[in-house]
């Protein structure tokens, strides 16, 4: 129960992990995510081999006059194991600031996790039915309240940035750039307003629909929009955007950590990033900063 306990709570983390970080999550970090689980059950099989025992107990304090045993202190340290994912949430690389992912979110999911985490382990260190009846509701409760931080808090919260064409935008703190709108058609000083304010391009979701919604048109008055603007297509622009704020960003900040600022600027995957890279500057992140 206690191993199986540790596997649930690192599953659970997950979707935090994709909201506060899209695209953070591959084979090899899911690998590592569940290893200590895995080297955990591992210890526990070969214990089994080799002759230990695991009596049951109906809690965790009649368990507790064996502490010196084997069995009983290994299952102890399964216990204290089962926050550490939780834990876990806080070290994920916290650098984007679109939809309603924000601290305060992070912390009440984060709460609310780790209640249901206390909960069962009252109901490990308590054999009485009470207690275990408790447990349901508390577990049905903070069910319940993730689906309101998803429904409520992040989907349905968002509302689309109001667009005053009137207003002169000048450099802000998402792309650090000047914005040209003279001699453009309305819905392209739109894109150029709207996307310099909110930088949704660092959405990895953003599609074309999604943004034609965003200002309040339809996907071929966008695309056509896009086009005058002289890029391709939908796609091109946005991992134009991203490639530009990628570049700014390493300048700046010189730093040569690619992948997390990748990530950051709104790429899924690496590969991904490194291709649109080479295809903006025709070199290579390495070689392009190295001049």
């Amino acid at each position: 129960m206690l191993l199986l306990a540790i596997f649930m709570v690192i599953s659970y983390i997950m979707y935090p992990i994709e909201v506060i970080s899209p695209g953070y999550l591959n084979w090899r970090r899911i690998f590592k995510l569940y290893s200590p689980c895995l080297i955990l059950a591992g210890i526990y099989g070969l214990s089994i081999k080799f002759g230990a025992t695991f009596p049951p107990y109906h809690s965790l304090q009649d368990m507790l006059p064996q502490f010196t045993e084997f069995h009983a202190w290994f299952r102890l340290l399964l216990a204290m194991l089962i926050f550490a994912p939780v834990l876990f949430i806080f070290t994920i690389p916290y650098t984007r600031r679109y939809n309603n992912t924000d601290r305060s979110w992070i912390m009440r999911y984060t709460i609310c996790l780790t209640i249901n985490t206390i909960a069962y382990m009252i109901v490990l260190m308590s054999d009485l039915l009470i207690i275990k009846t408790l447990y349901y509701y508390v577990s049905a409760g903070c069910s319940i309240y993730v689906a309101y931080l998803e429904l409520f808090e992040r989907l349905i919260g968002q509302h689309p940035v109001p667009v005053d064409e009137t207003v002169t935008v000048p450099a802000d703190e998402c792309n650090n750039v000047e914005i040209s709108v003279a001699n453009q058609n309305p819905l392209c000083e739109r894109i150029l307003l709207h996307m310099n304010r909110t930088c949704d391009y660092r959405n990895p979701d953003l599609s074309l629909n999604m943004l034609a919604g965003l200002l309040y048109t339809n996907r071929t008055t966008l695309s056509n929009a896009l086009h005058e603007l002289g890029y391709s297509s939908f796609n091109n622009y946005i991992n134009t955007l991203r490639i530009e704020e990628f570049i700014r960003h390493i300048e700046n900040n010189k730093t040569f950590n690619y992948q997390d600022v990748f990530y950051d600027v709104g790429f899924r995957s690496r590969a991904t990033a490194l291709r649109n890279f080479k295809q903006y500057t025709g070199k290579t992140p390495s070689e392009y900063f190295s001049e």
